[in-house]
C-alpha cells in the first residue's frame, strides 16, 4: 500500500465532511490534489474551470442549490 499523501488527505477530509463536488483551475501546483481526486473519482467530481472567478460563482452557485458545500480550488499567482 503507497503512503497518505497530503492530497489523499486532504481529498478523504473532503469526502468525509460531505463534499462531492469541487471546482477549480488545475496547474502545476496541484498535480498530487489532482491525481488524489482522480483516485476517490467514484466519491468525489473535479469540474475543472477556465478562470479562477467563474470556479468561485460556480460553487457558490452549487451550494446554493443543492444545499452541500460549494468548494474551489485553484492555483497561485501573481497579486
Amino acid at each position: 500500500m503507497a503512503p497518505l499523501t497530503i492530497a489523499d488527505a486532504l481529498v478523504k477530509s473532503l469526502i468525509i465532511n460531505g463534499c462531492n463536488t469541487v471546482f477549480g483551475v488545475p496547474g502545476i501546483q496541484l498535480y498530487d490534489l489532482m491525481d488524489a481526486f482522480y483516485r476517490e473519482s467514484d466519491q468525489i467530481k473535479f469540474i475543472s474551470t477556465r478562470h479562477e472567478q467563474g470556479a468561485g460563482y460556480m460553487a457558490n452557485g452549487y451550494a446554493h442549490v443543492s444545499g452541500h458545500m460549494g468548494t474551489l480550488v485553484v492555483v497561485p499567482g501573481l497579486v
